[in-house]
């Protein structure tokens, strides 16, 4: 995924990337901002890993920096205001057995169900 904040104050609230065992293990994140301040630019990347009562982990978006972390509910995370465009690329390592398990769980829940943006028949009469 390549996200692109575009100043402003825009952000993304506090998530988790796999709250519902969809198979996502670990997050990657590569930062392409150069030259960034986040004194003045913002846009801190704000970790609070499970366990660290009161603590959080800020990380600067700076530019060829990679960072990897847990995708479950161990790293809650969120992106601060950033006040200039921003720029990351987030890949997902994903665990086989989880995935398939949730691709079925996904089947039995919507089994019968029309596919999204599929034709249904219309009966005129």
């Amino acid at each position: 995924m390549v996200a692109c904040y575009p100043g402003s104050g825009s952000h993304y609230v506090k998530h988790i990337d796999n709250p519902n065992k969809d198979g996502r293990c670990i997050t990657s994140i590569y930062y392409l901002n150069k030259n960034w301040d986040s004194k003045e630019d913002g846009g801190l990347l704000r970790i609070f890993p499970n366990g660290w009562a009161n603590q959080v982990a800020d990380i600067e978006p700076i530019f060829d920096r990679m960072l990897f972390f847990w995708s479950d509910r161990r790293n809650p995370h969120e992106v601060q205001p950033a006040h200039r465009t921003r720029y990351a690329i987030t890949l997902w390592y994903f665990d086989a057995k989880e995935r398939e398990e949730a691709r079925l769980r996904y089947q039995r829940e919507n089994s019968g169900k029309p596919a999204l943006g599929s034709q249904q028949p219309i009966n005129l009469g």
